[in-house]
């Protein structure tokens, strides 16, 4: 229990003033027992200490644990997943971070996910997906006895199924180098997406160290898997169109701006964007970046070959239910 104050009586709870020789220092004193210092003019101070308190998750409650994950955990997992996940924590923080951990049930979970299913039930899943791995690590914590997500089942989920045919990949890159160095980048790239069915982070992180003599090894940020797509002369040919393209010497990337740097996944999207909306006015239908990885990977599947090789995956059930895009899946008869 927090003693009354005797002194300083005009100051807020949890504000402390030092008077020095010359100027007086507000401060205040966190549950962490940090000090933070909150300057010298008083009305100043207290907006200060207002925001830290509003800012500020209370002692034992979910926000403080989503707070701990976010700064402990997050921040090794890939550039991506990271930046995804502090979205979804604003998200569990708004709805749960004032409850005590024990006090979140199953039907809790169930309610926000049918609440925010009406309008991003995706969105929901990958929400509630990073509920449940806080709540993991707070059972390693010692925290908390349970996981109060285990067993609440997802919304349900369609999985894309638009595939690039052969002719509407060619139609694009041609389209694609007509309008300039940006537009051949974005064709090559494009190109090397399908022919190494890599994911697009993976690939505008390549280096020209990592051409070696018997293909380009990749290091998937998302799995940490080690993949070598060995040559073939498509790939060649691509890579070389690449290396082509107006470049610094001293540039370190496959692909690079003219300034011999990586693009941001962001600002290559943009660009991705730009372009793609070009090719629908002119008529045609529009796909993503992504499903160039998807064309690699039923490409290989139809051709009897191990996709998981090249994508990456521990097994074969994200290949069957995300990226294996064949209409018709077809086999020989028993006999």
């Amino acid at each position: 229990m927090i003693a009354r104050r005797k002194t300083n009586l005009h100051l807020p709870p949890r504000m402390y003033l030092y008077k020095g020789k010359r100027k007086t220092t507000y401060y205040t004193i966190t549950a962490a027992n940090e000090r933070i210092n909150l300057g010298h003019d008083l009305t100043e101070a207290k907006r200060k200490l207002l925001e830290i308190e509003e800012g500020r998750p209370a002692a034992g409650t979910i926000g403080e644990l989503i707070g701990r994950y976010m700064a402990e955990v997050s921040p090794k997992k890939a550039p991506r997943t990271h930046k995804d996940e502090i979205d979804s924590a604003h998200r569990l923080l708004d709805c749960f971070g004032k409850m005590i951990p024990r006090d979140l049930r199953p039907v809790h979970v169930a309610k926000y996910l049918d609440k925010r299913g009406k309008t991003a039930p995706v969105r929901a899943n990958r929400e509630k997906a990073l509920l449940s791995h806080i709540f993991s690590m707070a059972m390693r914590w010692g925290i908390v006895d349970s996981n109060p997500c285990r067993g609440v089942a997802r919304n349900t989920e369609t999985p894309r199924d638009r595939f690039v045919t052969d002719k509407e990949l060619l139609d694009f890159c041609a389209h694609a180098e007509s309008i300039g160095d940006t537009g051949r980048m974005l064709s090559y790239t494009a190109r090397l997406a399908y022919l190494t069915g890599q994911r697009r982070g993976d690939l505008l992180k390549i280096r020209l160290d990592q051409l070696a003599d018997d293909g380009i090894m990749v290091v998937q940020s998302k799995t940490r898997a080690k993949v070598l797509i060995e040559w073939t002369p498509a790939l060649r040919d691509c890579v070389s169109a690449l290396r082509s393209l107006p470049r610094p010497v001293t540039g370190m990337f496959l692909i690079c701006n003219r300034s011999g740097q990586t693009y941001t996944d962001s600002g290559f999207k943009a660009m991705w964007g730009r372009l793609m909306a070009a090719w629908g006015e002119l008529g045609n239908e529009r796909f993503h970046f992504h499903d160039l990885r998807a064309k690699a990977i039923t490409k290989m599947v139809e051709d009897g070959r191990q996709a998981r090789d090249l994508s990456g995956h521990k097994s074969d059930a994200m290949v069957t239910r995300v990226y294996d895009r064949r209409a018709i899946k077809k086999s020989k008869a028993v006999e």
